[in-house]
């Protein structure tokens, strides 16, 4: 798990502003050629734009100003779709299209502690990962083709030397410092139970299940043991069809008749079903879940391997070796846990504190995140310095091309304007 800091809510709203916004019916607030922008669609990219942290928008001529701003944005892209679209030399195959999917879900996991707790919050928001993937697809491909339009016009592009120079001419006062950084690696320690937790857990729900079987209450049961945000309506999960829930849950519910009571255990834990009524196609239900989590001493015992191996590498152990034998980040363990350069100032809490003290090479004690129990490494550090010329002609030529690559993505958008249909009906 690569430590980085994002809200749940922004990636949902993100998800409705594009996945699915001709599900709402509102007021249209731009034509395109063929297609329309909604004001559903405007306001979630200007929730997206205003949660960013920083941001301070201080009175309604500012909101009108960024609205503005941004449903040209989305007339941009509707245009380069509509372009995309229509070459018959571009093709997105499915299995493009699924694999960028199945990126987007991994980068949407990592923001989480664990894909549980991914899983969790997605049901809070009533959605399953397969719904999710299913809503996401025809963004993905829009996107894809839009992507290979602009990479196939701006593919001859290049800049010259003197380009450069001119570019540092033109900008050096405005070319923002080097920022102080550092290179840092990690090794992960989650919380996770214990096979005696879990044997505990599963024994409580096979007693909840007994009582529900003997004919307790079910809904008085949800209320007082189960942890789902249901059990504040007795555990209702009104009705739901196949595809709707996790599919080991499915697979119970769908099996059971009307009134019976049954035991499932998804990636959430232990969930104790019983079914409310039954169609041919749909089930309506109430369940208990019993989370699986670590216990206190499941805890313990972690904080005991974090420091164990703290004390390993105190003692001249390689940390990059130890990363790929106990780190429980997957993604950064194949490398010996590197993570790679963060702004200083984009770092927060505990991890901020634990890293600011640590010169190159330095290791820190053990500390607690929201994903775990952490070993940082500071592998290398940069200071804050101005850029230039001497220095950092490559990061300098990447800014003048990609200032050239703008100018002609801006020429070709207004030839577009003239060619298809354009109308802005956003209110004064």
């Amino acid at each position: 798990m690569r430590m980085r800091f994002h809200f749940f809510t922004f990636l949902i709203l993100f998800f409705w502003g594009f996945a699915f916004p001709q599900e709402v019916l509102d007021r249209i607030v731009a034509v395109v050629g063929d297609k329309i922008i909604l004001e559903s669609e405007l306001e979630s990219q200007y929730l997206l734009y205003s949660s960013q942290p920083g941001t301070n928008i201080k009175d309604p001529q500012e909101e009108r100003r960024i609205k503005e701003r941004l449903l040209e944005q989305m007339i941009n892209d509707k245009l380069i779709l509509i372009r995309a679209e229509q070459d018959t030399l571009l093709e997105v195959t499915a299995e493009e299209v699924e694999n960028a999917v199945e990126q987007q879900i991994k980068s949407l996991k990592e923001q989480f502690p664990s894909e549980d707790a991914f899983t969790e919050e997605l049901l809070k928001e009533g959605l399953t990962e397969r719904e999710l993937k299913r809503k996401y697809r025809s963004q993905i491909k829009s996107q894809l083709l839009m992507e290979k339009l602009i990479s196939m016009k701006l593919s001859g592009v290049g800049i010259s030397s003197r380009e450069v120079r001119d570019f540092h001419q033109a900008y050096k006062d405005s070319i923002p410092e080097q920022e102080e950084a550092v290179r840092l690696s990690h090794i992960l320690f989650s919380f996770t139970p214990s096979t005696e937790t879990r044997d505990f857990l599963s024994q409580k729900a096979e007693v909840i299940l007994k009582r529900a079987e003997e004919g307790d209450d079910f809904a008085s049961l949800a209320g007082v043991y189960s942890d789902d945000p249901t059990r504040e309506r007795g555990g209702d999960l009104g009705f739901f069809k196949k595809g709707d829930l996790l599919p080991e849950f499915e697979r119970v519910a769908f099996s059971l008749d009307s009134g019976e009571v049954g035991l499932a255990e998804t990636n959430l834990g232990y969930h104790i079903i019983k079914v409310e009524r039954k169609t041919d196609s749909l089930v309506s239900a109430r369940h208990i879940l019993i989370s699986v989590r670590p216990s206190s001493e499941d805890s313990a015992r972690t904080w005991s391997e974090a420091d164990s191996v703290y004390q390993m590498l105190k003692a001249g152990g390689d940390f990059t070796g130890l990363a790929r034998e106990f780190s429980n980040d997957e993604e950064s363990k194949k490398v010996g846990g590197e993570l790679g350069w963060y702004p200083l100032k984009q770092l927060e809490g505990e991890l901020k504190d634990a890293i600011i003290p640590l010169k190159k090479g330095e290791i820190s004690r053990p500390f607690l995140t929201e994903f775990g129990i952490h070993i940082v490494k500071v592998l290398d550090r940069q200071s804050e310095r101005k850029i230039t010329l001497e220095d950092d002609w490559d990061t300098i030529k990447e800014m003048a091309k990609r200032k050239k690559t703008n100018q002609k993505v801006m020429e070709w958008l207004e030839k577009l304007k003239e060619k298809y249909y354009v109308e802005v009906r956003l209110e004064k």
